[in-house]
């Protein structure tokens, strides 16, 4: 099974990750964010390009994210996995789409939440966390909205969507996550 989580910053995608985690044992979690992180303090040429386009809030370009989710979920194949916070553009998303073609059981969950609840959130979270991509949320979230539309329509077409209002309580999220999961 793979389970796919897209959604703005702050949206809870992470948080919900986790929780489902603790359902699912054997649930692996990508998290793009993080092998992304893990890449830019690896102190190559490479690692340190991504390290200044994070730093400003820029996309990393479609290639190098597809690469580096392409090398973990090979090395991963026939487990249950959650892909985190990807796709962020159409290319990334019909990759995806021709990533997982052999997969017979995936879905998508679209993290849907207002820009003031996600700013509140994602100051929070920089308060507790230091991340220094929270600093240009701003940016963060018009970029999101630029591909926002195109990226869900395809997903749409191509993939099991349900759409998530996440501005509910963590709890009530987690239990329609499951619900739905219930159902495959």
């Amino acid at each position: 099974m793979v389970i796919i989580f897209i959604g703005p910053p702050g949206s809870g995608k992470g948080t919900q990750a986790n929780l489902l985690k603790e359902h699912l044992p054997n649930l692996i979690i990508l998290t793009v964010s993080s092998l992304l992180l893990e890449k830019s303090s690896d102190g190559s040429i490479f690692g340190n390009q991504i390290k200044e386009k994070m730093d400003k809030g820029e996309l990393i370009e479609d290639n190098i994210v597809n690469q580096v989710l392409t090398d973990k979920f090979t090395s991963l194949k026939g487990e249950d996995i959650l892909i985190d916070g990807y796709p962020r553009s159409l290319k990334q998303a019909e990759f995806l789409n021709k990533l997982l073609v052999d997969e017979t059981s995936k879905i998508v969950f679209n993290f849907n939440v207002e820009k003031n609840i996600l700013k509140e959130r994602i100051l929070k979270r920089s308060q507790i966390e230091s991340r220094k991509d929270d600093s240009v949320f701003d940016k963060r979230f018009d970029i999101y909205q630029e591909t926002y539309e195109e990226i869900l329509n395809f997903v749409d077409k191509n993939f099991d969507l349900k759409n998530i209002e996440a501005d509910n309580s963590l709890e009530s999220i987690n239990i329609e996550i499951k619900g739905f999961l219930g159902k495959l």
